[in-house]
């Protein structure tokens, strides 16, 4: 133990020496980081994202629909538990463990892109790819404050590895002390919380946002049907939902999506026979991706007011 203990510490040393190599520039991006998360904090916090807005008329029957980002919030209890089982074994599988930071998954990044002489990324939670991209599709309004949001830079690692624990810590107190119930009952729903949002809030392509609009999009069912192979080709799509598209490249989205559940395989081994046997099956998309039409929907009657509306 005294052995592992030091060797910890010393790795530690060395990705602080890899990351960070003057003290004052620490600091430096320490401070920065510290103000953009006491900046957004509210806001990620609150965790509102942009959905469909469906204009009515005065019976309630939808006339239009209105959105930037096609997405649809769903909760916990309406996703598939496959595709929480895939997004992840894929993307985080320590997910449970830790506190919004995974420090193994950090140090071991952080030797690989020292090793690489640049930063290739990796070793972010979901938590931190949440961050990510509430900055970047939630909060940015200019392109400056695109880039800054997916820079790869240690201040952005750094902004968003502090904003993760916050999110996390805070997120546990808030529910101890509004459900009172013990710590480890409320990181147990934080956990939940987590998982949800940044179901909620990734990009799958084809213009559809958040995993209610994917699963619609190209199975056209809700994400609560989701079976164990389209869960998977989903969870795979995030890591570039533009290079990875059904429709354009099939051939590396089912590439993908059996990585995805070679991770399951491993990370869920009592379900070894079904996962294999999903590797063997098609996609199964729809023929083309269903996304619902922005503006007037039929409107009959209504056109002229529908119209009018929009301009």
């Amino acid at each position: 133990l005294p052995a592992l203990a030091l060797a910890l510490v010393l790795a530690g040393v060395l990705v602080a020496g890899l990351m960070f190599p003057f003290a004052a520039g620490a600091a430096m991006l320490s401070n920065r980081a510290a103000a953009t998360m006491e900046n957004t904090s509210s806001e990620l916090l609150n965790g509102t994202v942009p959905e469909v807005t469906t204009v009515t008329d005065v019976n309630g029957a939808p006339i239009a629909l209105l959105y930037d980002q096609y997405r649809t919030q769903v909760g916990y209890n309406d996703i598939s538990q496959d595709m929480i089982a895939a997004i992840i074994s894929i993307e985080d599988r320590r997910f449970l463990e830790h506190d919004g930071v995974d420090w193994r998954g950090t140090i071991r990044a952080a030797l690989k892109n020292q090793s690489a002489g640049e930063i290739q990324g990796g070793g972010s939670t979901l938590d931190q790819q949440y961050v990510k991209n509430y900055l970047l599709l939630v909060l940015a309004r200019t392109e400056a404050e695109r880039e800054a949001a997916v820079e790869s830079t240690p201040a952005r690692k750094l902004r968003e590895a502090r904003m993760a624990m916050t999110l996390e810590k805070t997120l546990t107190e808030q529910t101890m002390r509004e459900d009172g119930v013990d710590e480890a009952t409320a990181k147990q729903d934080v956990k939940k919380q987590i998982v949800t949002r940044y179901l909620n809030m990734v990009p799958f392509g084809n213009n559809a946002y958040g995993i209610e609009a994917a699963a619609q999009t190209y199975f056209g069912k809700p994400a609560k049907e989701l079976n164990l192979q389209e869960s998977a080709m989903l969870a795979g799509m995030v890591q570039s939902s533009s290079a990875l598209n059904p429709y354009t490249d099939p051939a590396a989205t089912t590439a993908r999506r059996n990585t995805v559940l070679d991770t399951m395989i491993e990370n869920f081994p009592q379900r070894a026979a079904e996962i294999r046997e999903a590797k063997n099956t098609p996609l199964g998309v729809l023929p083309t991706p269903r996304t619902p039409k922005q503006g007037c929907i039929s409107a009959g009657n209504n056109g002229f007011f529908c119209d009018y509306l929009l301009q």
